[in-house]
C-alpha cells in the first residue's frame, strides 16, 4: 500500500463536506501546504494558530487538520510581520500543511447535529431556511426538544456538560422545552429560531443588541462560549482522517476553552 498523500486527506474531509457548503465568505480547504506532500500523522483541533502548530512538530505531524481557518482574508504578504503570515511561513517551513473545514462542517448534517447530540436532547428537525442547490438536510442549527424545564435549569445542564459558565438572557424562571441549537456566532439563527416557536436559542455567542431584542421578542439565548459549542465538530473531522491515515496516525486534542470567567468579590 502506497502512503498517503495530503491530497488522500484533503480529498475525504470534502468528500465529507463539500466545500460548496461553506458560506461565500469563507477561507476553507487547503489554507497551507502543497496536496503532493506525503502525509503520515495529523494533529486535528479546533484552531489553527501557532499553538497548534507548536504541538504539531512536537508530535511529528505533517498535517494541521481544523475547524477554524488559519487567516479569513487573502494574505497580501508571507511574512512574519502579522500573525497570519507568521504561521502560514512557519507552517510551510515546517512541511505541515493546514486543512480547515468551517461553515461546510457547520451545515453538514453530522455538524449541526453535533452539538444538539452532545447534549443529549431530541432533534426534531433544521433550523437554517432551505439553501438554495443545497441538499435538504445541509442546513445550519438543529431545533430540539427537551421535557419542560426552567430556562436557569437547562442552561445549567449546558454548562456542566460543557465545562463552562453559560451566559443566559431570559428570566431564569422561564419554562423551556423547544430549543434552537447552533455551533458558534448563532446571531444570524435568531429569526429562524422565532419562526419556529423556540423557547431557548443556544450557541457560542450573540451581540449585546441581538440578545436584547431576542429576549423583547420572547426568545431566551443562552451562550455557551463559541470554542465550547465547535469542540464536537473535532471528533469529526478526526473520524475522516482516521479512515484515510488510520487510527494511530491521529491525534485529536481534547476539548478546552480559551476563556475563563472571574468572579468578583
Amino acid at each position: 500500500m502506497s502512503a498517503a498523500s495530503i491530497a488522500d486527506v484533503y480529498r475525504a474531509l470534502c468528500d465529507a463536506f463539500p466545500l460548496a457548503w461553506a458560506e461565500e465568505w469563507d477561507a476553507v480547504g487547503l489554507r497551507v501546504g502543497d496536496p503532493t506532500w506525503p502525509s503520515s500523522r495529523a494533529l486535528v483541533t479546533l484552531d489553527a494558530n501557532a499553538g497548534a502548530l507548536a504541538r504539531a512538530v512536537a508530535a511529528r505531524c505533517d498535517l494541521i487538520v481544523t475547524h477554524h481557518p488559519p487567516f479569513l482574508e487573502p494574505l497580501a504578504t508571507v511574512t512574519p510581520d502579522s500573525a497570519s503570515g507568521a504561521l502560514a511561513l512557519a507552517a510551510a517551513r515546517s512541511g505541515v500543511a493546514i486543512v480547515s473545514m468551517h461553515t461546510n462542517l457547520d451545515r453538514s448534517p453530522a455538524g449541526a447535529e453535533a452539538l444538539p447530540r452532545r447534549l443529549g436532547l431530541r432533534i426534531v428537525g433544521a433550523l437554517e431556511s432551505p439553501v438554495a442547490g443545497l441538499p435538504a438536510d445541509v442546513r445550519m442549527g438543529r431545533l430540539c426538544q427537551v421535557p419542560p424545564t426552567s430556562l436557569a435549569a437547562f442552561a445549567a445542564s449546558v454548562g456542566s456538560t460543557l465545562g463552562v459558565q453559560p451566559r443566559v438572557w431570559g428570566a431564569a424562571v422561564t419554562r423551556v422545552s423547544t430549543i434552537a441549537v447552533g455551533n458558534g456566532s448563532v446571531r444570524s439563527l435568531i429569526p429562524a429560531a422565532l419562526a419556529a416557536g423556540a423557547d431557548v436559542l443556544l450557541g457560542g455567542e450573540v451581540r449585546y443588541h441581538d440578545a436584547l431584542d431576542a429576549v423583547g421578542s420572547g426568545l431566551a439565548i443562552i451562550e455557551a462560549g463559541h470554542d465550547a459549542t465547535e469542540w464536537p465538530m473535532v471528533a469529526l473531522l478526526a473520524a475522516v482522517v482516521r479512515s484515510v491515515l488510520g487510527d494511530h496516525a491521529v491525534v485529536e486534542e481534547p476539548a478546552s476553552v480559551g476563556w475563563w470567567t472571574a468572579k468578583g468579590e
